[in-house]
């Protein structure tokens, strides 16, 4: 008995698609996101900031305003506690 070629590559004998799919029941990325800091406005968590200080990898700018090239933030205010606010300025250039 002969195969037909529809039979060898593995289609259906009607050739007819499946029926529709019924939309994703998950919400978008940017729905899910919708709570989230805009424009890295939200608080670094202080064991993160002293990481980064620790590790070097936070800085402030020299009198030119230019960062070490293994600093990836940058330290833009100092409170009177000691305590630190950073910004994202560049990836890690390792």
């Amino acid at each position: 008995m002969a195969r037909t070629a529809r039979a060898k590559r593995g289609k259906t004998s009607t050739g007819k698609k499946s029926a529709a799919k019924k939309p994703a029941s998950r919400k978008s990325p940017s729905k899910r996101r919708k709570g989230a800091a805009k424009g890295g406005a939200g608080a670094s968590s202080p064991r993160f900031v002293r990481d980064l200080l620790v590790r070097g990898e936070a800085a402030k700018p020299d009198a030119k305003g230019k960062l070490p090239l293994e600093a990836t933030h940058v330290i833009t205010s100092e409170q009177p506690d000691g305590s630190v606010t950073v910004e994202r300025v560049r990836f890690k250039l390792s």
